[in-house]
């Protein structure tokens, strides 16, 4: 399989894109910070169904959190390492870990051995990913120094009987984030963080091969602030998309109509997830905002996880296929 280089798809030029700004206006802001933790760099968070609990990372923190019944007050963290940037749940029990020293299972007691892809850079760690309809994990990279390079790619790991294969169906992503798919499972959508771009493109999660990337949605902020960070997709398809730097969150339809904002409190938003089938809830996770330049509020509430009310549902996870 020939990779896509990523950076060859065209894309809208900037003055032919929404302004965030315009779409913030009259943005929510009714969400609720939930508990006193506050993470350096908090990602992803997605209901465990298994142990009935809130999953989260803290990325350069070393954390997992894990929130029994959504209840900050009843955590339980593991511990890892070096940084992590996903915890999933596999098939087998506990956890798929992305850290930056590599790929590994944790049986909740211990981290087992690990896999780093062939050629990735010292330099670098893994990002944002999710797992498919068939369980294979989509994982993006990056430099461990967080400036956003032309080498990251996108893997494609799928357990094998003497560990995971490895392939690589993405090249030339800058800064990669939002693995996410339809409900159906026919369409991977894609964020290039720097290029203010979420693609999307068909997707056969029979064999698991990516169709042509195309812009879904393309980003500008007048403040040179605001870039799509972490996303995810709500059982009715539509689109939640983290603006890192912009303090918002933003909800599309399936279409690419714009829905509403929901305004976070802190700058450093990195990705919203759904609670507990029915709980009507969202959780925003977020990063440290300690920039002496930025509001004493944003610095504050930086880190913290910031929970909504909403009226639909996230969906049901599949499973790393490791068993």
């Amino acid at each position: 399989m020939t990779p896509t280089d990523l950076s060859t798809v065209p894309v809208p030029a900037v003055r032919d894109r929404p302004d965030v700004r315009d779409l913030v206006r009259g943005a929510r802001a009714d969400g609720e910070v939930v508990g006193d933790q506050r993470a350096v760099l908090g990602e992803r968070a997605w209901w465990d169904e298994r142990e009935g609990a809130l999953v989260w990372v803290d990325i350069d923190g070393r954390a997992v959190h894990r929130w029994s019944g959504a209840d900050p007050e009843r955590d339980r963290v593991l511990s890892t390492p070096s940084p992590v940037s996903l915890a999933w749940p596999a098939a087998s029990g506990g956890y798929l870990l992305a850290t930056a020293d590599g790929l590994g299972l944790h049986d909740g007691v211990r981290l087992g051995p690990l896999t780093r892809p062939d050629g990735m850079p010292a330099d670098y760690r893994f990002n944002d990913g999710a797992c498919d309809g068939a369980g294979r994990l989509w994982i993006s990279t990056m430099p461990r120094a967080g400036v956003p390079g032309d080498a990251g790619v996108v893997h494609r790991v799928v357990a094998g009987r003497h560990g995971p294969e490895i392939s690589t169906p993405f090249t030339g992503v800058r800064l990669g984030n939002g693995l996410q798919w339809s409900p159906d499972g026919g369409t991977l959508y894609l964020t290039d963080t720097p290029t203010g771009v979420v693609f999307r493109m068909t997707y056969d999660v029979r064999t698991g091969g990516a169709g042509t990337p195309e812009p879904f949605l393309a980003l500008r902020d007048g403040d040179a602030a605001a870039q799509p960070d972490g996303t995810t997709v709500d059982a009715d398809g539509g689109l939640w998309v983290a603006l890192y730097g912009g303090g918002h969150v933003l909800r599309f339809t399936a279409d690419g109509a714009f829905v509403e904002a929901l305004a976070v409190g802190t700058s450093r938003v990195t990705c919203a997830g759904f609670g507990a089938p029915g709980s009507g809830q969202v959780h925003v996770t977020t990063a440290a905002a300690g920039d002496a330049d930025v509001p004493e509020r944003d610095r504050a509430l930086g880190g913290a996880v910031v929970r909504f009310g909403v009226d639909v549902d996230g969906q049901a996870l599949r499973p790393y296929a490791d068993a």
